[in-house]
């Protein structure tokens, strides 16, 4: 099974604009939201009661709040003009990480908020300047051998170093090792079919190593919890083996870096996942 990592904070951000807002009566912005957040498996759809949330506000670098969720939901009360991470945590399951930016319109005015990694199911005013926002966060089972592609990973041509794009990237790799301390990993990086197996191999290799290298010396990430393996040309995912024309998008399709999780532990126990 394969799923596209770290995307949470960046794909698919939702941002209400002013005239929609307006639209439903609603005539000045809320000077607070009460999120009502339902957790639930995204695989099963079934809800996860027990799941452990906590609202962080960013702007203030704080822990705002927290709770467990009961009967299905949880609730938070969100202050306009912070920006806020809602955390959810559960055993066995990968920790997600949401965002409510209810700050957003200090950039741009046309914006009353913005959101990721939540999915909006309802919204109305309370009253009090208080809108109700309710949605959900579907949180993925810990599995073992599940592989996850790492978006942007780009290397310059016959080399290895990391840059600084690359680094981004990295660097929302170690936060989702830092939110989730009892997986392990491996860090795969794939070549296209073009120049020699070996050659590709020992790329390969090569650059998983400086990504690894980076996440531990970087994010403090603990050696024992992440390995460098280089596949080269050797699981490609098209058609586009050695001899076999392709567009440059195909081969690129080729090239890719991918996070497989390789064990999980509760206190230092090893859980079985399989």
């Amino acid at each position: 099974m394969k799923n596209t990592l770290l995307k949470t904070s960046l794909m698919g951000l939702f941002c209400l604009i002013s005239t929609f807002i307006f639209s439903q009566g609603m005539k000045e912005p809320a000077k607070k939201y009460q999120v009502k957040i339902r957790v639930y498996d995204k695989e099963t759809q079934e809800e996860l009661t027990g799941a452990y949330l906590k609202l962080i506000n960013l702007t203030k670098n704080k822990l705002a709040d927290s709770t467990v969720v009961l009967d299905g939901y949880a609730t938070f009360t969100l202050e306009r003009g912070f920006d806020y991470d809602i955390v959810g945590q559960r055993t066995r399951y990968l920790t997600k990480r949401a965002n409510f930016n209810a700050a957003c319109y200090l950039q741009d005015p046309q914006k009353v908020f913005c959101i990721a990694g939540i999915e909006i199911e309802n919204m109305s005013r309370m009253g009090g300047g208080t809108d109700l926002i309710e949605g959900a966060i579907g949180m993925k089972r810990i599995k073992l051998n599940d592989v996850f592609k790492v978006e942007n990973i780009h290397y310059d041509f016959n080399k290895a170093n990391i840059r600084p794009d690359a680094a981004k990237e990295l660097d929302k790799l170690i936060q989702l090792l830092t939110d989730n301390a009892g997986i392990s990993v491996e860090l795969g990086s794939h070549t296209d079919s073009r120049a020699g197996a070996d050659y590709n191999i020992s790329l390969s290799q090569k650059r998983a190593e400086a990504a690894v290298e980076y996440i531990v010396n970087h994010g403090k990430i603990a050696r024992t919890r992440i390995s460098a393996k280089g596949y080269g040309e050797s699981q490609l995912i098209n058609k586009c083996a050695d001899g076999v024309n392709c567009s440059e998008v195909e081969h690129a399709a080729n090239r890719r870096t991918e996070i497989k999780i390789t064990g999980y532990a509760v206190n230092g126990v090893p859980i079985d996942i399989k």
